[in-house]
């Protein structure tokens, strides 16, 4: 039988197609990697206390977020995620002592604010040149705790060879040596901690309390 030539190198190209068809290896698919935004959590500077949350006669001195330098090894082992501070103080009156209002606000792991909380109000009830007396926090639940800290009459001291706390051992003069009256609130929302506190001689409970309401219902 004679087969054309046109025959024979149809059937070629047709055997080498269906070979490199069956040699052609498809390529696997490559792996998506999901990316997984970290949870959003509160612009800290959106949570501290404004010129409008305070009492009249208070002006802004600081207001700045902290970083890893402004905090103790403690702290970022209890997981420090972040942290922000607000002061404000008053104009103190001639020969007077200023009121001081600050505001601190920090982010650590739900699971360690508990703790935070106690370690934090026990360590600022420390001093023992103050009585202190447990006050309302001012914000719902179990969530707070808060103090009064009442400074003792103030100390005179006059200078001598062995104290010189003036300005020499010559020199006849007292120095009045007195510690402020703290009004304190320490609580927490969520992730969320924050220490108010009110020092000097406008100290007092009814004011951090208020604070600490206006602060808490700026958590979201």
């Amino acid at each position: 039988m004679v087969v054309s030539r046109s025959l024979i190198l149809v059937f070629l190209v047709f055997s080498l197609l269906l070979a490199a068809g069956c040699t052609h290896s498809t390529p696997a698919p490559v792996p998506v990697t999901a990316t997984v935004s970290p949870a959003a959590g509160p612009v800290l500077a959106d949570l501290a206390l404004t010129p409008a949350d305070l009492p009249p006669g208070f002006t802004l001195v600081e207001s700045r977020a902290k970083n890893s330098s402004d905090i103790g090894t403690l702290a970022r082992q209890l997981g420090w995620q972040g942290g922000y501070i607000v002061r404000y103080s008053s104009a103190p009156p001639a020969g007077g002592r200023q009121t001081a209002i600050v505001q601190s606000i920090a982010v650590y792991p739900a699971g360690t604010i508990p703790d935070i909380v106690k370690m934090v109000d026990t360590q600022d009830q420390s001093d023992t040149d103050l009585s202190y007396t447990k006050i309302s926090t001012g914000v719902p639940g179990d969530q707070g705790t808060g103090f009064y800290g009442k400074a003792s009459a103030p100390v005179l001291v006059k200078p001598t060879n062995v104290n010189p706390l003036v300005s020499g051992p010559e020199n006849h003069d007292v120095e009045v040596l007195a510690k402020d009256d703290i009004a304190e609130v320490v609580f927490s929302r969520g992730t969320t901690f924050e220490v108010i506190s009110v020092t000097g001689p406008g100290a007092d409970v009814a004011t951090v309390t208020a604070l600490a309401e206006k602060a808490y219902v700026k958590i979201p």
